[in-house]
């Protein structure tokens, strides 16, 4: 058995180097997902890991006002940031989990949940001896695969060149799982789809890196 505090381990800093303040720390406890939040299969619900600052939170909000929408981000400066933002606009269907998105599926325990997997600019962890850091890989799409619905999605993005090629290897991997939906070039190019212009969209924008995006639907 895997002890806990490896089982759920990420790298990387937890905090930012200057302090964020929360408008509401009472408000902030109420944006948390705890055990008596209800997540019921029978509604859309929908999982944003690595929110960050809540950016897209806040558009999945915007476009899907009655979905129930959980962010799993261990960064507390980005909680913050997004905590004041729910504050600020009055939003009532986004839900924080401060912690590793292991340990949140392990707190859930249920499965075929969620309609929408969204994990936009995961850590690219660029050198060599730390891909094996990386979030995605074979196992752990197989293993969110158990908590999407029938035809539910994940929606990837990445600007790193070594992480696109890698996830070009999972998609064919796990081709029989799922299918990769937007297989045209035009389709692949972030800056020109509907989509939220996050804190490291704008980062990789501004270096002139181009932004991939990817669809993949539960078979």
């Amino acid at each position: 058995m895997i002890p806990e505090k490896f089982k759920y381990k990420l790298f990387g800093r937890f905090k930012g180097r200057k302090k964020s303040y929360l408008l509401s720390s009472n408000d902030f406890k109420k944006c948390l997902i705890n055990k008596d939040t209800n997540i019921y299969p029978k509604n859309y619900n929908i999982l944003d890991i690595g929110s960050g600052s809540g950016e897209n939170a806040v558009y999945l909000s915007c476009i899907h006002p009655h979905a129930k929408i959980i962010t799993c981000e261990l960064f507390e400066d980005g909680n913050i940031n997004l905590s004041n933002e729910i504050i600020k606009k009055s939003i009532d269907n986004i839900k924080l989990f401060q912690g590793n998105v292991l340990e949140f599926l392990d707190f859930i325990k249920k499965s075929k949940i969620f309609n929408e997997i969204w994990i936009l600019f995961p850590d690219p962890w660029p050198k060599a001896r730390h891909h094996k850091r990386r979030l995605l890989n074979i196992n752990f799409l197989e293993l969110i695969y158990s908590y999407l619905k029938d035809e539910g999605r994940i929606f990837i993005a990445t600007d790193s060149q070594t992480y696109i090629q890698l996830i070009l290897s999972i998609i064919h991997k796990v081709r029989d799982f799922f299918i990769w939906e937007n297989q045209k070039l035009e389709e692949w190019d972030y800056e020109n789809l509907d989509l939220p212009e996050t804190k490291f969209f704008k980062k990789a924008k501004k270096s002139n890196r181009k932004t991939m995006f990817f669809q993949l639907k539960k078979i």
